[in-house]
């Protein structure tokens, strides 16, 4: 099992890609509009939030070359197409960009972590072994304490 470091980096005018416009997509854009990035976002269909919310919202399928074309700091996939997702990959990984595939843990090669944040202090959680079930009980202990 690989290890992952936790790493805290400026999000800020930071350019990301989003491949995927359902509601786990919607949850990354909330959190990384949040933290500054600039959000290009690819799918067919998209939540309301998503077409009222992102600029750069191209309708339509992920395509081999968009993440060579578009160049972001880091790729999301989190569509309900394996084959798209894994595409993605190969390409992102090909690139040496980092990528999140939302269906596949031994794809990616970052996670996107559970944000608990206060006035004074923001933290990521992760599962060491896929359990977002846990990570999701865990994050919301964490959020009431």
């Amino acid at each position: 099992m690989k290890r992952f470091f936790p790493l805290f980096v400026d999000m800020t005018d930071k350019h990301v890609l989003i491949i995927g416009g359902g509601n786990v997509a919607e949850r990354r854009v909330r959190i990384l509009s949040d933290f500054g990035a600039k959000i290009t976002l690819i799918s067919p269909k998209a939540t309301e939030y998503i077409e009222q919310t992102v600029p750069r919202f191209l309708k339509r399928k992920y395509q081999s070359g968009d993440i060579a074309e578009i160049a972001p700091f880091l790729v999301i996939t989190a569509t309900d197409d394996r084959q798209a997702n894994h595409d993605a990959m190969m390409e992102a990984r090909s690139l040496d960009i980092i990528i999140s595939v939302a269906d596949s843990r031994e794809e990616c090669t970052c996670y996107f972590p559970a944000i608990v944040e206060n006035e004074s202090f923001v933290a990521g959680l992760v599962s060491k072994n896929g359990d977002h079930a846990g990570v999701k009980r865990v994050a919301e202990i964490i959020r009431k304490y």
